[in-house]
């Protein structure tokens, strides 16, 4: 016997003291629902209602039991619904700038270490503001400054880049300037306050600039946590970062927007 069903049945005829009624509240043609009243009462001996042609009265015995059904139907539900949302992977669409580079992996790991499941996207930052506008993306982590009217954003925080390896007659390799023009366009002054007169080349694959420096072809930039940072070690460029959220009308319900901002500005410091 279905228990939970059968109580369920139980607990509606209790609460119309109509079977039609009860019937018509649970969708179902009375037949099957005084059915399974019946079986009901014969799998706990007892006799539940009174019936007669003009009413439907709870028993002593039905009495005593309509509390504890209440109960088990409302435990039944919650854990249905506990159950739900063990299987539902409420998985963060996290944009991050693509020139996070070698930051990108530890800033993800500190999120899924604390409980955030993530499904990250790495590109230029306004095409990451494009899409979570148009609601692709839930959360995004962009260079500032960029166009964030109309969205909610958190404080900059400025993460500082070495120049890796350290030599002024390589080239430098950076991401395009359409990626993040007016970021591109303070990276290069801070670049030439530093003295830095060697030519940019902008290349939009993470991978290939990461082979030329390896290579020793070209110099980049290293974002670079600050237990990191060796004074003098290298020149250093301040990259300027910024969260941004849908505002809270169009953000997801089933997800603590805040949480992951704070988790990602943990991440960087």
């Amino acid at each position: 016997m279905d228990l939970v069903r059968h109580l369920r049945l139980f607990v509606a005829v209790a609460e119309h003291r109509h079977f039609g009624r009860a019937a018509a509240s649970l969708s179902m043609a009375q037949p099957p629902l005084s059915q399974g009243v019946q079986r009901l009462e014969r799998h706990l001996g007892q006799r539940l209602f009174d019936r007669d042609a003009r009413r439907v009265a709870l028993t002593a015995p039905g009495s005593a039991l309509l509390p504890a059904a209440r109960q088990l139907l409302a435990d039944a539900d919650a854990l249905v619904e506990s159950s739900r949302r063990w299987s539902e992977r409420r998985c963060v669409r996290l944009g991050l700038a693509a020139d996070l580079d070698t930051l990108a992996g530890p800033v993800l790991a500190h999120l899924v270490g604390t409980g955030i499941d993530v499904e990250p996207v790495l590109t230029g930052s306004t095409e990451l503001v494009g899409r979570l506008r148009d609601g692709d993306l839930d959360v995004v982590l962009v260079r500032h400054p960029v166009a964030l009217d109309g969205l909610l954003t958190g404080d900059v925080i400025t993460v500082s880049a070495a120049v890796v390896p350290d030599h002024d007659d390589l080239p430098l390799v950076l991401p395009p300037r359409s990626h993040h023009p007016a970021a591109h366009d303070q990276v290069v002054d801070a670049l030439l306050r530093l003295g830095r007169l060697a030519p940019v080349h902008e290349i939009a694959s993470a991978q290939e600039r990461s082979v030329r420096v390896e290579a020793g072809l070209a110099s980049g930039l290293r974002p670079t946590q600050e237990q990191d940072v060796q004074d003098g070690s290298a020149d250093m460029v301040p990259l300027r970062y910024r969260a941004a959220v849908p505002v809270i009308s169009e953000q997801r319900p089933d997800l603590d927007h805040a949480a992951v901002v704070s988790a990602l500005y943990e991440a960087l410091r």
